[in-house]
């Protein structure tokens, strides 16, 4: 087992991600149903991902992703309460990732499609902060980025 996988394997995620309520993650893209499609009949669809600390406190980061090509849906920061596994943090998206940020706080950067996007290149990214208050995370700023170059960078052909 991989040091973020302490102190709850992924089995033990998985069961707690199922007896949840899983439609505060769902998008138009990823229903409930097919997160927990995902959770139930693939293994490897649930990811351990490098685990943080915030204000003393571990947090196991879990993603549910397509085995194919890891694109996630969904990220969970889980928390030890009392021994057991819970959901510190649940957000959805489109190939959304959630990472330790500065001063207490977790990132979640989560691709921006246009329509006609290939899966390989979104046209940019949406990024949601959250902060560490009183033993819950509360959303602070969020923004968005186009791939689009600004005008002081140089397009290379």
């Amino acid at each position: 087992m991989k040091d973020w996988e302490e102190p709850f394997a992924p089995s033990e995620v998985r069961s707690v991600l199922l007896k949840t309520d899983l439609s505060l993650v769902a998008t138009e893209q990823n229903s409930e149903a097919d997160i927990r499609e995902y959770l139930t009949d693939c293994d490897k669809c649930l990811l351990a991902l490098p685990s943080f600390e915030i204000a003393g406190e571990k947090f196991q980061n879990y993603s549910v992703s397509t085995a194919g090509d890891a694109y996630s849906f969904a990220s969970f920061a889980i928390r030890d309460d009392q021994g057991k596994p819970s959901i510190a943090l649940a957000v959805g998206g489109s190939n959304v990732y959630l990472s330790a940020g500065k001063e207490g706080s977790l990132v979640a950067q989560e691709a921006v499609y246009q329509p006609d996007d290939p899966m390989c290149c979104p046209s940019g990214w949406s990024v949601r902060m959250f902060r560490y208050q009183d033993g819950q995370f509360m959303q602070a700023d969020s923004f968005e980025s186009s791939v689009e170059p600004t005008e002081n960078q140089e397009v290379t052909p």
